[in-house]
């Protein structure tokens, strides 16, 4: 158990603020995202898209640099760096999620497409399960988002880290 004790960090700033709000500002963009395009017509065919992806990545690392700059003296430890990714990630997988149940509730059509792409099944708009797909989604996009998020926190902590813990020495004499 060592290992896991040997570092000492510091933190400098109040990440769980910040993650709560970059993540309620980032789960809404992406919420954004999917509504103008269902309300432009050209709706997403399926709640796991590559422009999502990106999107969500590229605003992950530019949070990640916009907490670095906030913090005093601009010092952030890999830690520090991993919990503001991991929690804006989690609050952003948790809002995007419901906000696609709640898209996905008010347009059967969404759903539909949805379902139809993703299972390869003809689901229709009148389907009295629709509702359960809805959340479905929902599920898939939400957790997706965590996962993906957290991988990319993981690579912007080690990119925007700029202070390294010190490492304690034991002496077992």
């Amino acid at each position: 158990m060592g290992i896991f004790h040997r570092y000492s960090s510091t933190i400098h700033g109040n990440y769980r603020r910040a993650y709560l709000r970059c993540g309620l500002l980032t789960g809404a963009l992406l919420a954004c995202y999917v509504l103008v395009r269902l309300l432009a017509g050209r709706p997403m065919e399926s709640p796991l898209s590559l422009i999502v992806d990106i999107i969500f990545i590229v605003v992950l690392f530019l949070l990640t640099a916009w907490y670095r700059n906030s913090l005093p003296e601009k010092k952030i430890t890999l830690k520090e760096a991993m919990l503001f990714g991991m929690g804006t990630a989690a609050v952003a997988g948790v809002v995007y999620g419901l906000a696609l149940w709640v898209i996905g509730i008010n347009s059967a059509s969404q759903t539909v497409l949805f379902t139809t792409t993703m299972t390869g099944n003809e689901v229709g708009l009148q389907d009295p399960q629709l509702h359960y797909w809805a959340a479905w989604w929902a599920i898939v996009a939400g957790i997706e988002t965590i996962l993906l998020g957290s991988f990319g926190a993981f690579l912007s902590a080690i990119f925007f880290r700029n202070e390294k813990g010190m490492i304690r020495n034991k002496n077992n004499n």
